[in-house]
Order: structure tokens, then C-alpha cells, then sequence
């Protein structure tokens, strides 16, 4: 049987960004990161849930990927990711915990969450939690953001394999255009907030974007297997035979027994 691990997924996916003209660098310094964003965007904030400013984030809790164009070696994208140990996600959230730390010392005021908490998916335990997702316009379209949002999940599952949970936070742009599904490939999409957020310092509708464990090695074993059987193509070749496949149920139970 092929194996359908999650470093066998990692090492299709780095395989295909080089075949497509990328290659990509782990760090596991997140000061690194705010140091490239807040050059290349001086007037933006830094999304505060990876900026070691709030957090105690080291090589054992949390990592970030860099992807340069080979052909000048120019970074173009960029992703992270950290582990959440937490009793009640969504009670962090709410706290702003996941942006700012311990609420007694960050003077950050709770949000108001939009819905009852009966709408929202049981999140807690061990969490993997992606984000500082960028792609620049340049590379835009060329599949990266589909391919970096399932790297960074299996990326979580090889460091930390008792990972219960991978989250994210999507504002309403994005999710209007259904990405948080169609192309990072959450199986879940909640509204979280409705107002003020304090992170991006406007008001916004925002999202909390889920997938479990479970489903997380299922997709790994569904994309694995796409990615095999187009091995002589681009990464944006693969992201539209994806999206083909979405359409075409019957391929699915096939690819399941794969993962079995």
C-alpha cells in the first residue's frame, strides 16, 4: 500500500512547488516573519497571534515557511503556524487570548461573539493554528495558497502527531469568495465576530475556520494521491484537477479505502 503519512504529503508538496519554479525555506524564529511583513507593509499590522511580542513562541511550539521564486530568488509567500494547548478555543477567542496572551496583563478587551456557543464546533485539546498567509500578486493564481494551507496542516501533524485540531481566522473577504473551503480546504466556517477587531483595528465580520484531526488525514491521503497522479504538472494544474475532483463523488470512496 502507497504510504499516505504526513511527511509523504510534505514531501509531494515540496517536490511540486520545485517543479513549479519555488522553493521554500522552514524557520522556526517567528521574529523573522513580522521582520519581512512589517518591511514589505510598513503601514499594516502584524497579525498579533504569531508575534513572539505576546507569545513564548519557540522551535517546539511554532514555525513559518518562506517560498522564493527560484528564478530570482525573490520570496513571494509566505505562511505560519503554532501549537494551542487550550481547555476552550472558542473561550480563548473570545478573550482575545489567542492574539494577545494572558487577558490579566494585555489590557485587551473580550469580544462579542456572534453566535451561541451551540453553533460552534468543540474545539480544545492540542490545536494547530495556521495564518500570515501571504502570496504576492505577482504569484497569485499559481495554486499556492491551496498548497501552503495543507502543507502547513501536515507540517502540524508530523511536529505534533496528538494534534486534535488545525484553526485558522478568516475575515469577510475572504470568506465571501468561499476560500476558507474551496482553496485552504477548512471543512468548517463560523462567524465569530461581527465588529470591532481589535488585531486589524476596524470592524470586520470574521471567521473561525475548523477541520479535525480526522478529516485533516483524509484529506492529506485525497491530495497525496491527486498530486501522484499529476506529477508532470504545475501546481496550478493540480489545484484545478482539485477542484474537478470536488464534482466527481465517486472518485472519493476509492481514495478513502486508500487511506485506510
Amino acid at each position: 500500500m502507497l504510504e499516505r503519512t504526513p511527511q509523504a504529503f510534505i514531501n509531494a508538496c515540496f517536490s511540486l512547488m520545485w517543479n513549479s519554479g519555488y522553493s521554500a525555506t522552514i524557520d522556526t524564529d517567528l521574529r523573522g516573519w513580522v521582520d519581512f511583513l512589517t518591511n514589505a507593509y510598513p503601514d499594516s499590522p502584524v497579525n498579533a497571534a504569531f508575534n513572539p511580542e505576546f507569545h513564548r513562541l519557540e522551535p517546539d511550539n511554532s514555525f513559518w515557511l518562506s517560498i522564493r521564486r527560484r528564478s530570482d530568488g525573490k520570496v513571494i509567500a509566505c505562511i505560519c503556524d503554532r501549537l494551542i494547548e487550550s481547555d476552550d478555543f472558542l473561550e480563548d477567542q473570545r478573550l482575545m487570548k489567542i492574539w494577545y496572551g494572558d487577558p490579566a496583563t494585555s489590557g485587551a478587551a473580550p469580544m462579542q461573539i456572534a453566535q451561541p456557543r451551540s453553533a460552534y464546533p468543540d474545539v480544545r485539546g492540542k490545536i494547530g493554528h495556521h495564518g500570515g498567509l501571504w502570496v504576492d500578486r505577482s504569484e497569485r493564481h499559481n495554486g499556492l495558497a491551496w498548497l501552503l494551507c495543507r502543507i502547513i496542516r501536515a507540517m502540524s501533524l508530523q511536529r505534533w502527531p496528538d494534534v486534535d485540531w488545525h484553526c485558522g481566522t478568516s475575515l469577510e473577504g475572504v470568506a465571501v469568495r468561499d476560500l476558507p473551503t474551496n482553496t485552504y480546504g477548512y471543512t468548517r466556517v463560523d462567524l465569530l465576530l461581527d465588529g470591532w477587531f481589535q488585531p486589524s483595528q476596524q470592524h470586520h465580520k470574521v471567521f473561525m475556520t475548523s477541520i479535525s484531526a480526522n478529516e485533516m488525514s483524509l484529506q492529506i491521503a485525497e491530495d497525496l494521491s491527486l498530486i501522484e497522479m499529476n506529477t508532470d504538472k504545475q501546481m496550478r494544474d493540480v489545484v484545478f484537477a482539485a477542484r474537478e475532483r470536488k464534482s466527481n463523488t465517486p472518485v472519493l470512496p476509492a481514495v478513502q479505502a486508500l487511506a485506510g
